[in-house]
């Protein structure tokens, strides 16, 4: 009989802090055990960390649990007030390794029996909004924060302050009427409410799609007064900790293009940007209450449980490296500085502006492309050499459900392509398991240019491939 626990440990402690802490933040953990399995899920409350941290992680994890390193997904949420991959490595790691291990083993003896209801709610535009759109005559854009609001709630601009270009003003008629953000989001939230035998709450996963983005909304004013905080989906769990007196999670699904919709006038220090994130974080757990109180059913057989990971190899785009030697602060200069010219000399010269945002984009590559290599995705020389990135793929058929990792910050458009791919269980995505690779940027989104694109390591075959090789993988992974 399938058995599980849920738990949180507190992460601070485990690196020297070079922000205080507003709030404290988490690895929040769910431990499932059948006759066959055992699988540890982690949601991180932190930023991004690099494949060779998380697989660190999980080895050592396992090495003192001995549940199989496959077994172990590390999630984390993209806090954006939280540490990343310049912190998350090394020591530190083996610090939250430590602690996430002895907590587990703890969690082993206190599993029991269980069942699982879930309720599966319409978020619509409610919540969530697409932060990227094409604009005519120039190009795609994407908006951090800044938005407008019309009466129906639809978020809109007509500020090229806000759509990233490095303070160019397109003088285009288009921006004479509202631009609409309104390009497909992710409407679908869930929230799994796990029981024992005698129908005591054990503990709730909740899952969302957008970037936990707003604690720190007042960056766009360079205000110093940081502090680390668990944005919304850590206010979410707080709500859902008093309802259901039990430990709470969240999981977040593939938000590379996708925001909670936020305010943002007079939200410039750190308790505006937090009240604003408490705010979105208790709205939408009433709204995920009010549907589970609602609309709930059995998420299954919880003896229906098998994961699997697995490593897909996916091509790389050619202005990279082929070596971790091949850059260094001087090639990052010299890059820079022809990339400046370039966008300069377009705009010197009027070039028309979808040929300006073009050098724009390539000049946010200049900078941005050196993380690929020293901290965000640390692909190897090999990989290098190769043109090839490796990504992990993870699945989790748990009950009627399959839970689907999926690489770096991919798009909402992933999430749509796999629930109309695999139809045999119901599909929940997350992104950002087993590691970061930053955007993962689909053909469309090359072609229009934009935050996604310059973020990006792939090309134009890599997410076609990565769609393949899923196929290839789940085709395995149902053998049975």
């Amino acid at each position: 009989m399938a058995k599980c626990s849920f738990s949180k440990v507190p992460l601070s402690g485990t690196w020297e802090p070079y922000w205080p802490f507003g709030t404290e933040l988490h690895a929040r953990l769910l431990y499932i055990q059948t006759d066959k399995t055992e699988v540890l899920i982690t949601a991180f409350e932190t930023g991004d960390t690099s494949r060779p941290a998380t697989a660190q992680f999980r080895r050592e994890v396992s090495e003192k649990t001995g549940i199989p390193a496959d077994n172990i997904w590390f999630h984390e949420l993209q806090i954006h007030a939280a540490p990343g991959a310049d912190t998350l490595f090394g020591e530190v790691i083996t610090n939250i390794s430590n602690r996430v291990a002895d907590e587990v083993n703890a969690m082993k003896t206190r599993a029991v029996p269980f069942t699982c209801e879930v309720s599966e709610a319409y978020a619509g535009t409610k919540f969530s909004y697409n932060r990227e759109q094409y604009v005519h005559g120039l190009g795609g854009v994407t908006v951090w924060a800044g938005l407008k609001y019309d009466e129906n709630g639809k978020p809109y601009s007509q500020d090229p302050g806000r759509m990233l270009l490095r303070g160019y003003e397109p003088d285009l008629p288009v921006f004479d009427s509202p631009i609409y953000f309104d390009n497909p989001n992710d409407p679908l939230a869930y929230l799994f409410v796990f029981k024992d035998e005698s129908g005591k709450i054990i503990g709730t996963m909740s899952r969302f799609a957008a970037h936990p983005d707003v604690a720190v909304l007042f960056e766009s004013h360079h205000v110093a007064d940081y502090k680390y905080n668990y944005d919304w989906p850590g206010y979410l769990c707080e709500v859902m900790e008093s309802e259901f007196d039990a430990p709470a999670m969240y999981i977040n699904g593939p938000c590379a293009n996708l925001a909670m919709k936020k305010g943002f006038e007079g939200i410039v220090t750190y308790d505006s940007s937090a009240a604003e994130a408490k705010r979105i974080g208790e709205e939408f757990a009433a709204f995920l209450l009010d549907n589970y109180r609602d609309h709930r059913a059995p998420m299954g057989d919880p003896d229906n449980c098998k994961t699997a990971r697995y490593e897909i190899r996916l091509p790389m785009r050619d202005s990279l490296p082929h070596s971790r030697d091949e850059w260094n602060d001087e090639t990052k200069r010299l890059a820079e500085e022809a990339a400046e010219a370039a966008m300069r000399d377009a705009i010197e010269k009027g070039m028309p502006a979808y040929e300006v945002k073009s050098r724009i984009d390539d000049r946010y590559r200049a900078t941005y492309s050196p993380l690929f290599v020293y901290r965000t995705c640390f692909f190897t020389d090999e990989e290098f050499a190769a043109r090839k990135g490796t990504v992990d793929f993870n699945i989790l058929r748990l009950g009627d459900y399959q839970f689907m990792g999926i690489p770096g910050e991919s798009l909402v458009e992933m999430t749509h392509w796999m629930r109309s791919t695999f139809k045999g269980a119901k599909t929940v995505t997350l992104d950002q398991v087993n590691g970061y690779y930053s955007y993962m940027a689909t053909p469309t989104s090359l072609t229009l240019g934009g935050y996604t694109y310059w973020y990006s390591w792939t090309t134009r075959d890599s997410i076609p491939t990565l769609k393949d090789e899923i196929v290839k993988a789940m085709e395995d992974f149902n053998k049975d």
